[in-house]
């Protein structure tokens, strides 16, 4: 078996510009370029060379990096950590939330934010997906994509049904005990709140009202199970490597289009080739050119696929002439309608054993817990510091933060009306955005899920270098505070009820809570302390052409509009954010896309 990926440099697949006529074009042309080697593009890039007649090229701004540490659960989940694959960078200040700024991040690496995430296997419940089909997305309802979460699907945790797969490359497991014993409190709280536990969160059966373990993307030797390692880890990309080409650390500043015009559609674009660097810009002597024989396919998350599309020349007329970029194809729905998950972490102290941070304050517990992991794979570098989530529909909760449901048909979470619109999360850790060393803290996290803000992601310069300007525009609909105003107080209520589990001497002091429970104090502590989960969504959104009351990037085959040979296959493509955490959803989108893109070319054979 080899023990690498063969990583290659932009010199290797592409030729230098302006191009030498004498250079033979077979050596740079591909039938498939996919932009991104993330989370959606590893498994694109595994589904596309299966057939050993078709030649595909990845490019990935970032490196493979497979150290020990990148497969360890816990440290890898770190993105502030020396090594980390994590890049962060500053969002546009949020007038409205009193001119906060926040970072986003993402994982720039082979596999993504896969390799950085805290490791949540989640599908959403039924009605998500079937919200997207009441949008117009025909095909993209749940029952249209569960086949394909079962075929990425090996769970080690469950059996094998209709829902759950047993023979795909992609494993996670159930960690049902949690090492950190205030989860069972806690656990108990949300009961004593109305709110019952299930056994499997991704049975598309599960109600809109339920707590339960998580499925963890963790494989059989307790390692993170990214998806580069499972669908294009070092035995398969050797295997391939005379027709999959991976050149990791390169930057790609645009597309190249050839403008058309027929007699039927009028003006087109066609997708020709992608012009790159490396990514270092101290090794950048050259710009690069690769050619596309059948399609490009932008898997660059919701972040950089929109940036690369503005890059050349798609996107919102006006600020394409700001920047001063040639305007191809006007599109204003390009990097609009970004949205994210909104998150407030209520913060505890505990005793040291019930919280990760044990690992940092004490050098006996981090020796330990080394030499458990190295040896038996177990231990806290492998136990998840969430392993259990709870998810509820806010409008059923009470003035005593308990679920009063008049009618269990309204928890059918099939039903797009239906579903939840917040996450609570406990967290063996401190889940701020700022740095408190020295405690043993853990975090009740209520999150909306559902939210009706949404943002930009616009260019800041014309230079593909820099990173884009995203503003998160978190609560420009007041109305969000709404679900996040009960998680805030529900979560008060937990604590309380915790406490009172423990008895006479509890262990679950408050550090960062509101001092109050009115609004005016709960909209300004959730003000104070948001943050953002990471989970950017629906900047190349999915849907019919020609809708002016919803205008969308691509069609329901991830085709952009008005472009040939061009798909998007991320989370960038979601009609709406899902509520749920989106890893999951993002191959599932890349598996359809494969199936796709092959059928389309059968059928043109």
């Amino acid at each position: 078996m080899c023990s690498s990926v063969p990583e290659l440099n932009p010199q290797d697949v592409g030729t230098p510009l302006p191009i030498n006529p004498s250079v033979p074009i077979e050596s740079y042309t591909y039938d498939y370029i996919i932009v991104g080697g993330g989370t959606a593009g590893c498994v694109l890039a595994s589904r596309l060379s299966e057939d050993p007649s078709v030649s595909v090229l990845v490019i990935e701004q970032g490196p493979v990096a497979d150290t020990w540490a990148s497969r360890v659960p816990v440290i890898s989940g770190d993105p502030y950590r020396s090594g980390t694959l994590a890049s962060t960078w500053w969002a546009l200040p949020m007038e409205q939330v009193d001119r906060r700024s926040l970072q986003v991040m993402r994982g720039e690496a082979l596999g993504g934010t896969s390799r950085i995430n805290s490791l949540l296997y989640t599908r959403g419940m039924p009605g998500e997906y079937n919200r997207w089909k009441e949008l117009g997305c025909e095909g993209w309802g749940y029952d249209d994509l569960e086949p394909y979460f079962v075929k990425s699907e090996d769970t080690l945790s469950h059996p094998a049904s209709k829902f759950r797969g047993k023979k795909g490359p992609w494993q996670n497991r159930q960690f049902v005990q949690s090492p950190y014993k205030v989860m069972t409190n806690v656990a108990d709280a949300v009961r004593d709140a109305g709110i019952g536990y299930v056994d499997d969160l991704n049975d598309p059966s599960c109600p809109a009202a339920a707590i339960g373990a998580l499925d963890i993307i963790e494989d059989r030797c307790f390692h993170r199970a990214s998806t580069y390692l499972a669908f294009l880890p070092p035995k398969l990309t050797q295997q391939r490597k005379s027709r999959l080409k991976i050149c990791t650390n390169s930057i790609v500043m645009r597309l190249n289009f050839e403008q058309i015009t027929d007699s039927v559609f009028g003006q087109r674009l066609i997708a020709r080739g992608v012009h790159f660097e490396a990514t270092n810009p101290r090794s950048a002597e050259f710009t690069y050119f690769a050619k596309a024989k059948k399609e490009i396919i932008l898997c660059a998350g919701a972040l950089g696929s929109p940036q690369i599309l503005m890059l050349s020349g798609i996107g919102p007329k006006a600020h394409l002439q700001e920047k001063g970029v040639p305007v191809l194809l006007d599109m204003p729905a390009v990097g609009s309608y970004l949205q994210d998950h909104v998150g407030v972490p209520l913060t505890y102290q505990v005793p040291q054993n019930d919280s990760l941070h044990q690992l940092q304050n004490n050098i006996f517990a981090a020796i330990k817990a080394g030499i458990t992991y190295i040896f038996t794979g177990r231990g806290l570098l492998s136990s998840p510091f969430q392993n259990l989530t709870t998810l509820l529909p806010t409008r059923f909760l009470d003035d005593t933060s308990t679920l009063v449901v008049p009618d269990s048909s309204k928890l059918d979470a099939s039903i797009p009306r239906n579903l939840p619109d917040l996450e609570l999360m406990p967290l063996a850790n401190n889940s701020t955005d700022a740095d408190i060393p020295g405690k043993e803290l853990f975090t009740l996290l209520p999150t909306l899920i559902r939210p009706r803000s949404q943002g930009t992601v616009r260019l800041a310069t014309s230079n593909p270098r820099a990173r884009p300007d995203v503003d998160l525009n978190f609560f420009q609909d007041p109305a969000d505070y709404v679900p996040l105003r009960k998680g805030v107080r529900l979560a008060l209520r937990l604590a309380d009820d915790v406490r009172r589990s423990q008895g006479s001497s509890p262990t679950f002091a408050d550090f960062i809570v509101p001092g109050g429970t009115s609004d005016e104090v709960v909209d300004e502590f959730i003000r104070k302390n948001l943050r953002d989960d990471y989970h950017y969504t629906s900047t190349c959104r999915m849907g019919p052409a020609g809708d002016p009351a919803r205008p969308t990037v691509v069609d329901l085959e991830l085709k952009v509009h008005g472009v040939n040979r061009l798909r998007v296959c991320d989370t960038s493509i979601f009609p709406e954010i899902l509520g749920t955490h989106t890893m999951a959803a993002a191959v599932v989108v890349a598996e359809k896309c494969a199936d796709l893109i092959k059928a389309s070319h059968k059928a043109s054979a």
